[in-house]
């Protein structure tokens, strides 16, 4: 299963999921994200790793030509865009489209990569399942494991040790994302949380 980290905005998270064997790096270059990183500390960041394939993250507001020339200045070759975004099929990158509405994914044209993002009560419905062993009469569930079967899907949700196996094993996705979350303190991160869930799925 792929591992693709999203939201990178300091060393410490970055170098530990390199650490552990992540396959996709993440970066916010979208102003109006409070996760949002520079295009210079981005690069400081990324001479740190060791051959990473690095992913740049846009907003639904940003520009065709604004986009391409962030992807310029860090050489990307993959972007990751929601699936609102107007021109979103003009783009001649490696793609990932969020999907926010499972609603919109049946009308998704053909694309590299889907991140679906599972509210909670999605993922509980599927914890819920595995638990008993029983088939869900969920319209939105079947749907969606329809989807991760036809296409490559990463998930994303509040993952927790007590759900993540259940919702990878259930779904059996192409991969998972995880989000980083901000520093509150220079040096300080929550790498102990990620360390708890990722090991149950064979990140370590």
């Amino acid at each position: 299963m792929q591992l693709k980290i999203s939201n990178i905005t300091n060393l410490t998270d970055a170098r530990f999921f390199s650490a552990i064997g992540a396959h996709y790096f993440g970066f916010c270059f979208d102003v109006l994200n409070e996760n949002n990183i520079s295009i210079s500390k981005a690069k400081e960041i990324i001479q740190w790793l060791h051959e990473p394939v690095i992913v740049g993250e846009f907003g639904v507001h940003q520009t065709k030509e604004e986009i391409e020339f962030i992807a310029n200045q860090i050489e990307l070759a993959e972007i990751q865009i929601p699936f609102e975004h107007s021109q979103k099929n003009d783009f001649l990158f490696d793609k990932f489209i969020v999907i926010d509405n499972l609603q919109t994914f049946d009308s998704c044209q053909s694309t590299d990569y889907f991140i679906v993002k599972i509210d909670t009560n999605l993922s509980s419905e599927i914890s819920r399942c595995a638990r008993n062993d029983s088939a869900s009469t969920n319209e939105q569930l079947i749907s969606l494991k329809q989807s991760v079967k036809n296409n490559k899907v990463f998930i994303e949700t509040d993952f927790t040790k007590n759900n993540i196996l259940e919702i990878t094993e259930t779904l059996k996705p192409y991969g998972i994302q995880i989000s980083c979350k901000k520093e509150e303190v220079v040096g300080f991160s929550f790498v102990d949380e990620y360390v708890e869930i990722l090991e149950i799925i064979g990140f370590s």
